[in-house]
């Protein structure tokens, strides 16, 4: 699988997020999916995980997915917010929604598959950092399983992040990357302008000759997990998203 960015709003009684609020984030990840290249998946921040009721008895299934379209345009065009358009369609028996998300105990969840366009890692997280923006009453606790985040786990609050330190080995470390403002790699955009989509699957593998096979097989830098940057964990020049920060906070656990 692809190196992934995930990002949740965890259902702890303390989160909220408005109607309203959630359809401008929905506004601005739209933006971000339709204004940048991706090259292994797209930004998906959801609140409910939707699925065509397959027990719909009263229309065909074949056609459920174009009804569905459909009626939630309907819908739109009648001012309804995106949360209130979702429990509608369930309510008309359309649809089995699944609240928060992509994972359990949380308001709204996602991932991104990012593979080794660190230019892509970089709009996930100044994304998220926007969202906080627009969700004052959330944090959004966010994975990455690459370098682009050094500290791996960060959280947005407001238009600032935290970071939660849980081995005490690596406080010096920790502080560091907050004395120096330092917690995103740097990135050259310009790198990633030619980058190669992600593919998970070797087409006609069979067929090809056996030193083809070997060398695609020792080659693991097709998963997504190739080192791209230049200098400690950074490019020479580029993108920093830190300095859209306005404050640091470190945390221990």
């Amino acid at each position: 699988m692809a190196r992934k960015l995930f990002y949740k709003i965890i259902d702890d009684g303390r989160n909220k997020i408005s109607n309203s609020d959630w359809d401008s984030v929905l506004r601005l990840q739209h933006w971000y999916n339709s204004e940048f290249i991706w090259t292994a998946g797209k930004l998906g921040f959801k609140m409910y995980v939707v699925f065509p009721n397959p027990e719909q008895p009263t229309m065909d299934f074949e056609n459920l997915h174009n009804i569905i379209h459909q009626r939630r345009q309907e819908l739109t065009t009648l001012g309804l917010s995106d949360n209130e358009t979702i429990k509608q369609l369930e309510s008309e028996g359309l649809i089995i929604a699944q609240k928060g998300g992509y994972f359990e105990n949380c308001i709204a969840s996602g991932f991104t598959r990012v593979a080794g366009n660190e230019f892509n890692a970089y709009l996930v997280c100044e994304f998220l950092l926007k969202a906080s923006i627009i969700l004052p009453d959330s944090v959004i606790s966010a994975y990455d399983e690459g370098s682009f985040v050094k500290s791996k786990e960060i959280e947005f609050k407001n238009g600032c992040l935290i970071l939660y330190l849980h081995d005490k080995a690596r406080l010096s470390f920790y502080k560091g990357m907050i004395n120096n403002r330092h917690v995103f790699s740097i990135v050259d955009p310009s790198k990633y302008d030619q980058h190669q989509s992600y593919q998970s699957m070797i087409f006609n593998f069979n067929q090809l000759g056996i030193e083809e096979k070997i060398n695609i097989t020792k080659d693991w830098n097709w998963l997504g997990f190739e080192n791209n940057y230049d200098r400690n964990g950074d490019d020479v020049q580029g993108f920093d998203l830190n300095k859209k920060v306005p404050n640091f906070t470190l945390e221990l656990i």
